[in-house]
């Protein structure tokens, strides 16, 4: 089974096994240490101190991350960890009380930040799609690790002193370091965005509202655990004592904490987001922490905050955790990053300090105070976080609505599990995104200059990429493959476009080929096709246009509606099919009206188009899917009569929209006909009074006078290849030859 598991993905699952298995050894030593050495009173301050350390020390190795990267900077630190626990090994005989202190610091400060370093060398060192299946295992790997490095920890503290462990944790440090230090981890070559503006707090959640509830949940469930996590370990203190017992009760608990974790992710958390949604997942942990501070409060013994705090872990590590990080889906990257940052390390630390300082405060008022208040404390925090959780679901469908509609994120209908965001995307059918495109193999044959220019165009440095570009002279079918591949890096687009124009036709093949792959290309690349092959001449680009009108997203039809009126405007002996048009503009009537209303384009227009369908007036003004089928009405009929009825339908002249409207009526096919008039809330007229050239010629001598209306009574530049004006007609224009729907020539000019 582990032959399928490529060199790299084994690595990480090693790694991830080692530093799990140093994680929960850890903790049993530093709860051990410090209570063998100290009353459970001063353990709040302890753990308020420990909160502020991690905060720096998180600081500063976000600053050296930036620097250096985690494949250097997260061996390096296992390998200072490892050192400093020989340090600890050695000084601790001599001072137990001074070392067990820096050891509760160590294992909390270092822990956090190798454990965010590990899963950010992880999240460089594979693609998106990969990293949806592989993490998991990795983390599965990990939860042996954990329960395998408890059970060690048992052993030898049993069987040794417990200062041993502290070599066996320098060990795994070691192997972690060795591991991943001379791992061949390859950094994924996605390009990255160019450094951005750190994103305020405030500007986070105003964008991300259920952020904020999220942030108060973290704060609540954190210092709850902090409560609950002194009545526990100052209950383990009286009842155990010191030293070796008590090291190896808190190696057993922890143990046991990651078996039932994993049991309770295995079987029960994906069902719950499957059926639950996100929400109710999530509210699992408040929910179940406030029932287990009620039952306690009638038993308030020792064995009850044991099964307590093993019930609360599990919550946290199963339910809640799969919740949590779906609760990201929605939010871009630059403000993913933050808000991670923010919640992850900065709610969960002040989490722990609050919960602190409330334990700090009733230890003022005294013992007598103390189960009972605090177990109240913790049904309290357990209420906040529940409000907080019952916002959720509202919150985070209408973020994936809006994002999808803004094509701010991507989402795979198929990999996706929980209820809740499959319930937010179901009715768009333009949800489903497709996986990253895979980059196109270099054939051993070819030439030396074509292997180095694939190797820069792949290397995914911007800088790099444009200067192979600029030496591009022609198109191979290896090279223009890759180029079409690094549409979607914004950065770059622009270039790699100029570069695929050098010859079109020649590759008209290749763009038709990646524009109806909807299954392995990604919709940022078929998006930005279509403007490419408008300037293929050949009726294949027509046929690869045609099929794109097919795809689930409507900026991909839309672009390619656009691109086939450009085309025909410069070949108008290419045919087009009338029934694959109409089927096309069929389909559009089938979607629903928000959806429709909603509509945005992600790529700008670009205003020096010749052939724009839209002239300067009507950009603001007309409905993106009108226009859509309008174009693609155009390819069949009469282009500038088509273009002028659109005009018509979009001022207030009732006389004008009339005549646009019996034009049009006279023209189409009665499918047609019905759903245009039902898309533009349009009374079709009783009957056609006059014939479709009678009709034609009084809607293009109205042409100079629509343009009138439309710009407040000035006269609006006209191209040259516009219509004629009124006066410039002997005898009312010139009526334009037309014999209804199948006009052998569709494109002329008028």
């Amino acid at each position: 089974m582990l032959k399928q598991f490529s060199p790299a993905t084994m690595t990480a699952m090693a790694g991830a096994a080692l530093m799990i298995a140093h994680q929960v050894a850890g903790k049993a030593v530093r709860d051990s240490f410090f209570l063998s050495n100290y009353p459970a009173s001063e353990l709040p301050k302890m753990m308020m101190a420990a909160a502020a350390v991690t905060l720096v020390m998180v600081l500063l190795f976000a600053r050296a991350m930036g620097r250096l990267g985690p494949q250097r900077l997260v061996p390096a630190g296992f390998l200072l960890s490892m050192i400093v626990h020989g340090v600890e090994y050695r000084m601790m005989p001599g001072n137990p009380a001074l070392w067990s202190v820096l050891v509760y610091f160590h294992i909390v400060a270092f822990g956090a930040i190798l454990l965010s370093g590990f899963w950010s060398l992880m999240s460089e060192s594979f693609d998106p799609r990969s990293a949806k299946h592989l993490f998991g295992r990795i983390a599965g790997a990990g939860t042996l690790g954990g329960i395998t490095g408890g059970l060690m920890a048992e052993r030898i503290a049993a069987a040794f002193s417990p200062n041993s462990v502290l070599l066996v944790l320098a060990v795994l440090h070691m192997l972690c370091c060795g591991v991943l230090g001379f791992a061949q981890f390859s950094t994924y070559g996605h390009p990255g965005p160019e450094p951005e503006k750190a994103i305020s707090p405030k500007e986070l959640f105003r964008k991300a509202p259920y952020l904020g509830a999220t942030a108060i949940l973290v704060l609540a469930g954190t210092s709850s655990a902090a409560i609950l996590d002194y009545l526990f370990k100052a209950g383990a203190g009286a009842a155990i004592g010191r030293g070796a017992p008590l090291l190896r009760f808190f190696a057993i608990f922890y143990t046991c904490t990651q078996i039932l974790t994993f049991i309770s992710q295995t079987f029960l958390a994906q069902r719950s987001l499957q059926r639950f949604g996100i929400g109710r997942t999530i509210s699992a942990l408040p929910l179940g922490v406030g029932g287990g501070a009620l039952v306690t409060l009638l038993a308030p013994i020792f064995p009850v905050f044991t099964l307590f705090r093993l019930f609360e872990s599990s919550l946290r590590g199963s339910f809640f955790r799969a919740g949590y990080e779906i609760l990201y889906t929605p939010v871009p990257a630059a403000e993913k990053r933050a808000a991670k940052t923010l919640i992850d390390v900065g709610c969960d630390r002040a989490g722990d300090a609050v919960g602190s300082g409330i334990v700090q405060l009733m230890l003022w008022f005294g013992p007598s105070f103390i189960p009972s208040g605090l177990l109240g404390a913790i049904i309290g925090l357990t209420i906040t976080g529940a409000w907080a959780a019952s916002r959720l679901d509202t919150a985070y469908s209408g973020l994936v609505k809006q994002r999808l509609i803004d094509r701010a994120v991507e989402l795979d209908f198929d990999e996706i599990h929980d209820s809740t965001t499959r319930s937010a995307i179901a009715p768009a059918p333009a949800a489903r995104a497709v996986s990253t495109a895979t980059f196109p193999p270099v054939q051993a044959q070819a030439p030396d200059k074509v292997v180095k220019a694939v190797a820069e165009l792949r290397s995914g440095d911007r800088g790099r990429v444009l200067a192979a570009l600029s030496e591009i002279d022609r198109l191979s079918p290896v090279i223009a493959a890759q180029l079409v591949s690094l549409l979607a890096w914004d950065e770059v687009s622009d270039a790699v476009r100029r570069a695929l124009q050098l010859d079109p036709s020649a590759i008209t093949g290749v763009l038709t080929d990646h524009l109806t792959n909807r299954e392995d290309v990604e919709f940022g690349i078929r998006r930005r096709i279509p403007r490419i092959l408008a300037l293929c001449d050949s009726q294949l680009a027509v046929h690869g246009l045609l099929a794109g009108l097919e795809d689930l997203r409507f900026e991909v039809r839309f672009q390619c509606s656009r691109a086939l009126d450009s085309l025909l405007q410069r070949r108008p002996d290419l045919k087009v099919p009338a029934e694959a048009v109409y089927a096309a503009v069929e389909r559009e009537f089938h979607v629903a009206r928000p959806i429709r209303d909603s509509r945005r384009l992600l790529d700008t227009r670009d205003g020096s188009d010749p052939n724009a369908f839209l002239d300067e007036i009507l950009q603001e003004r007309a409905d993106q899917t009108l226009e859509h089928i309008f174009s693609l009405i155009a390819s069949v009929l009469p282009r500038e009569a088509v273009k002028i009825a659109f005009r018509a339908l979009h001022t207030d002249d009732p006389a004008l929209r009339g005549l646009a409207v019996e034009y049009l009526d006279s023209v189409l096919p009665d499918h047609v006909r019905e759903g245009l008039w039902a898309l533009t809330d349009t009374k079709p007229p009783a009957h056609a009074q006059d014939s479709i050239q009678d009709l034609l010629g009084e809607l293009l001598c109205a042409h100079e006078s629509l343009l009138l209306k439309m710009n407040g009574g000035k006269a609006p530049e006209r191209p040259q290849e516009d219509v004629p004006s009124p006066a410039d007609a002997d005898s009312g224009c010139r009526p334009l030859r037309h014999d209804g729907i199948a006009d052998p020539q569709p494109n002329r000019q008028v």
